[in-house]
């Protein structure tokens, strides 16, 4: 039999286990694995001294041919690059007619292909990895045993935090980066967050997310909060619950975080685009700071001293600073033709946050996800049950985070190659098909929810 060949773009911190399972898997699935990077040296690294894998290196926005060669020669396409790239490689595989496999959110540009798709019998999977996709396969696995059991769902909430493990957290921010530096300082930029509270839904601004946090029951971890993922709404249905009254999924930080962030972005001191004159003209000083966060924040005197310390660990005053002398030198808030090292808050955060919030390689990340439902049971008393996962990483590539995002794709990748999964189309990993045979998979890697009955 013709050997198989899975293609995967992006030898990047997620794609270690998923590279290690599939090798794993190579003789009993017949494949042979490809990872593909514009950094050769990373690429062959995430290989070296697995069986039946290679290494090349590809760049798909100027090497088109180069690019094309691999999907045409592929089985199967994985693409862990960023997501701004996962049109170029959809459209390629719908030119080769590939199957393509992600961990990202599945985007509005993806969805205008899914009748191409469907048309040509192929399976797109997007959100199969950590947040997204381990969410989805716990969530509507719970749900469902809820139902089939007689519950009615009342409300949902899920919140996912890749944060740092308890021994591993010695700054102020209580937090490290075991993901993309940008995203997190980016977060909710792209729009309001909407969710369903009390069947009415809601529309919460950026960067109100950050104020109005949501309190977690988590006894293990007090001082944790949720922010709004950007579009609940959709869940409702996706997950089979349409009936809910509410509909909420977000994301974990330390209050501190939340407490802290939200004057950096109200001020736009995350922003990737030069200050607007407002703005820029409203920044505060060392000496005005405590006044402002009071008279136009309200904040408390305990969060006024949250924000300082948590500001002055980063050096926010020096990125003000730096501001100041980018402006002095433009015209009307615009760089001039001879400011030729201009640097955006959000490039200046990114570095120096990435400087002073990195994992160490000893550090270990930690991976919290919880899902909050509220039910009748079928004697029509309330219920509350709390699911949830709490995940050390090892230290250095082996994070927490790199494995719920490798392991759950890698398996999915499997299900398919054995023919297990007769979906089509433009999909998530939705429904007992997906859930009923990763999720018992993955506890054999020490990943398991534990669910906890109270009554509401």
């Amino acid at each position: 039999m013709t050997e198989r060949i899975v293609l995967i773009f992006g030898a990047g911190r997620s794609s270690g286990y998923l590279i290690e399972y599939l090798a794993q898997q190579a003789s009993v699935l017949n494949i042979k694995i490809v990872v593909a990077d514009q950094n050769f040296n990373w690429a062959k690294a995430k290989v070296e001294f697995l069986p039946s894998c290679s290494a090349t290196t590809v760049e798909p926005t100027t090497d088109n041919d180069g690019f094309e060669k691999l999907v045409a020669n592929a089985t199967l396409v994985v693409s862990l690059l960023p997501v701004y790239l996962h049109l170029t490689v959809a459209k390629a595989c719908l030119k080769y007619h590939k199957p393509m496999f992600t961990a990202s959110y599945q985007t509005p540009e993806m969805d205008c292909l899914q009748e191409e798709i469907a048309s040509k019998g192929l399976l797109f999977l997007n959100e199969c990895g950590c947040d997204p996709g381990l969410d989805h396969l716990t969530a509507v696995q719970v749900l469902d045993n809820l139902q089939q059991n007689g519950h009615q769902i009342v409300s949902y909430e899920g919140y996912t935090g890749g944060l740092v493990a308890p021994v591993s957290d010695n700054n102020p921010w209580h937090y490290k980066f075991s993901w993309n530096p940008r995203n997190v300082i980016l977060a909710g930029q792209g729009g309001p967050a909407q969710y369903l509270n009390q069947n009415k839904t809601n529309h919460l601004s950026y960067p109100d997310l950050f104020r109005e946090v949501v309190e977690v029951d988590l006894a293990d971890f007090p001082d944790l909060v949720g922010y709004f993922n950007r579009n609940s709404l959709p869940y409702a249905d996706l997950y089979g619950i349409p009936n809910a009254h509410t509909v909420i999924r977000g994301t974990l930080r330390h209050r501190h975080f939340c407490t802290a962030w939200y004057p950096i972005a109200n001020w736009g001191l995350n922003s990737s685009r030069d200050l607007e004159p407002t703005l820029f003209n409203n920044l505060p000083s060392p000496n005005t700071l405590r006044h402002k966060l009071s008279n136009e924040l309200g904040y408390s005197d305990a969060d006024c001293k949250v924000v300082q310390e948590l500001w002055d660990y980063l050096g926010i005053w020096e990125l003000i600073d730096t501001l100041h002398l980018q402006y002095s030198k433009s015209i009307g808030g615009h760089n001039s033709d001879g400011a030729t090292n201009w640097q955006s808050p959000a490039d200046w955060l990114e570095t120096r946050m990435t400087e002073r919030m990195s994992l160490a390689p000893t550090d270990r990340d930690m991976l919290l996800m919880t899902h909050h439902v509220r039910t009748l049971n079928p004697d029509g008393q309330a219920e509350s049950h709390r699911c949830t996962l709490i995940l050390e990483g090892e230290g250095g590539d082996k994070s927490a985070m790199a494995k719920t995002v490798g392991l759950p794709l890698a398996m999915a990748v499997e299900l398919y190659l054995q023919g297990k999964i007769q979906q089509k189309g433009l999909i998530r990993p939705l429904g007992s098909s997906w859930y009923g045979s990763i999720l018992p998979a993955l506890e054999n890697y020490g990943i398991k929810m534990n669910h906890r009955l109270t009554s509401a």
